[in-house]
């Protein structure tokens, strides 16, 4: 009969242990941002990372660093799975789990070299996945330094203390390819990739200017990294729309906080420069939230599922910062790259939106509206010649100015009456009987209209009709003037078929059927203001 109090050690298979960690979920970007996260933890002020391809497609990575290095037992220590918890609680380093499952996720061999604080012995530690496996037991290689590596280690540490992790075997960063062309464009892209993540993840530590985080330079293949400022504070039409430190209490009565800063980026044409509008990727991929734990991001350009992405949303970018306090508040995952959000703080962070949202959207449709107008003065050229050449022919009624604002007598085949609509000039003489405006009272689409003393319609730019309809087509002059002359002759029909008792019907219908196309154009694209 067995012992109910017995206990026995079940030591984990090690192959289906190290093999099973791989599949974490990283990719190369944020694999390589935890490696850097242990340099910056250690102190770092310099970190190298280099990323080749040989010819026979065997990719090999380095990243060293001048940190505070380690000695052997601080190397097994950081080799081993659920290496022991920092001394200090706000590290960028957090399960003691990134180096491996970070580097095992794309190579087999993971070395770890360390030239440590108390003498100037070069050590080298090693996890073989092959080897793990072939021998079925977690047995930590302790390896000769080659001179390849300490190089790379001195061109970083200058011979002081300082690490450098090294990924052979790397087979999962790149598929097979037949050429080595081919290969060699594929990874290209993936450093690409990698030098713009670096420079938005560690952009506090990379820019010299910012007094939030440690000063700390990064190269990529022998180029430094440069920060990337999501919000592009240097930039003097970017607002700041509202920011607030909200404290927080945490457990037992301790309290922290968390600071949450909405801005609003500038429109494409209102960049100081052609350069600085590429560098702020303003489109709908990087809207939404930054969250920053210790100053680093962990996750962006989402609404952490409060709202969908979408192109009027295009220019705000929210600041979501806080320190380690809040890690188990904020359930922040494995590969920092992810928190979940308790019900309270989402209702703070919903209700902080709302104005930040509505100002964004504004923003968004001026620019939209004005991005329209500019080719618009020009796109209906054609229609005014033809409706000046024929209005004689099929205009049915005469508008006589009273001398009152905006006031006419029209005389149709109903009689003669007063009535109120627009008396203009037109900013072009020849553009006198289409004339886009930017508003129209009651949003409608269209308007009667008297400029230059001649019967004219004008148009409703901010009008979703005229924003998604007339928009894309407005370098098509055939569409564009078919579409004027039915406004123009609804407006002239007006004037020919009125008298005193239905003048405010006809004001209804246009109110009417403007508010029916703004539905039913509702879910047309929207156009595209890129080219602002």
């Amino acid at each position: 009969m067995s012992n109910l109090n017995e206990e026995i050690e079940l030591l984990p298979d090690p192959a289906r242990i190290v093999n099973g960690l791989r599949d974490t979920g990283y990719n190369f970007n944020t694999a390589i941002a935890d490696i850097v996260d242990n340099s910056i933890a250690a102190r770092a002020t310099k970190i190298s990372i280099n990323v080749s391809m040989d010819p026979s497609q065997n990719v090999r990575v380095y990243i060293a660093d001048n940190g505070i290095g380690m000695d052997m037992d601080g190397l097994k220590n950081a080799m081993k799975y659920g290496s022991k918890e920092r001394a200090e609680k706000n590290s960028l380093g957090k399960f003691g789990l990134g180096l491996k499952t970070a580097s095992t996720a794309f190579c087999k061999q993971l070395s770890l070299i360390s030239r440590g604080p108390n003498d100037a012995e070069v050590r080298k530690v090693q996890w073989d996945l092959d080897y793990i496996s072939d021998i079925g037991s977690w047995k930590l290689k302790i390896v000769p330094v080659d001179d390849e590596e300490v190089e790379i280690l001195d061109m970083v540490a200058s011979e002081a203390t300082g690490t450098l992790v090294v990924w052979n075997k790397v087979d999962r960063l790149l598929k097979s390819y037949q050429k080595q062309s081919a290969a060699k464009r594929a990874l290209e892209k993936k450093i690409d990739d990698l030098r713009f993540h670096l420079s938005m993840v560690f952009q506090r530590f990379l820019d010299e200017r910012d007094s939030r985080a440690a000063n700390t330079s990064i190269e990529l293949n022998g180029v430094s990294v440069e920060p990337w400022d999501p919000f592009c504070t240097k930039e003097p039409n970017t607002e700041l729309l509202q920011s607030e430190n909200v404290p927080v209490e945490v457990e037992y009565g301790e309290k922290t906080s968390f600071k949450v800063t909405a801005y609003v980026i500038p429109r494409k044409s209102e960049f100081s420069s052609k350069e600085a509008s590429e560098k702020a990727r303003g489109n709908n991929d990087y809207q939404g939230f930054y969250v920053y734990r210790e100053n680093r991001l962990i996750h962006y350009g989402d609404w952490l599922g409060f709202f969908t992405k979408e192109p009027h949303g295009s220019l705000l970018r929210v600041d979501f910062s806080f320190t380690h306090e809040l890690d188990e508040l904020l359930n922040v995952d494995i590969k920092k790259s992810r928190i979940m959000l308790i019900s309270e703080l989402a209702d703070y962070l919903i209700k902080f939106l709302a104005a930040p949202r509505r100002e964004a959207q504004k923003r968004y449709r001026d620019g939209e509206t004005k991005s329209i107008h500019q080719p618009g003065k020009e796109a209906h050229n054609s229609s005014n010649s033809s409706i000046n050449a024929k209005a004689p022919e099929v205009e049915n009624s005469r508008m006589t100015p009273t001398g009152k604002p905006d006031e006419v007598v029209v005389d149709n085949q109903y009689g003669s009456f007063k009535k109120k609509i627009t008396i203009g000039e037109a900013e072009i003489p020849s553009q006198n009987r289409v004339v886009p405006v930017q508003s129209i009272e009651g949003n409608a689409l269209w308007e009667p209209a008297l400029i230059n003393g001649v019967h004219a319609v004008r148009i409703n730019e901010n009008h979703d009709f005229y924003k998604k309809v007339y928009g894309p087509i407005l370098a098509k002059g055939v569409v564009v003037e078919g579409l004027d002359d039915l406004l123009w002759a609804l407006a002239e029909a007006e004037n020919s078929t009125c008298n005193q008792a239905t003048i405010e019907n006809y004001e209804d219908m246009r109110f009417t059927v403007s508010r029916i196309l703004k539905k039913l154009v509702a879910d047309l694209p929207d156009p595209d203001v890129s080219e602002e």
